[in-house]
């Protein structure tokens, strides 16, 4: 849970960081931080998306669980 908790600490302190040098970067405009925040959301949404669901092999290894839908 440390582990866990420091890289949200670190993405937190960087997050801020990142964003400023982008907007000096495009000379004030914040045109790159929002391109730059949709790009890291299609990443999100693609590796969400990409995720495979194993509910065969969780009903193999608990057959005690009732499911509420099947």
């Amino acid at each position: 849970m440390g582990v866990v908790n420091l890289k949200m600490q670190l993405a937190g302190f960087n997050a801020p960081l990142t964003i400023g040098f982008v907007i000096d970067a495009f000379d004030g405009s914040f045109n790159g931080t929002v391109l730059l925040l949709v790009s890291f959301g299609v990443v999100c949404f693609i590796a969400f998306m990409t995720l495979k669901s194993d509910k065969e092999n969780f009903m193999t290894e608990h057959p005690q669980t009732i499911p509420a839908v099947k």
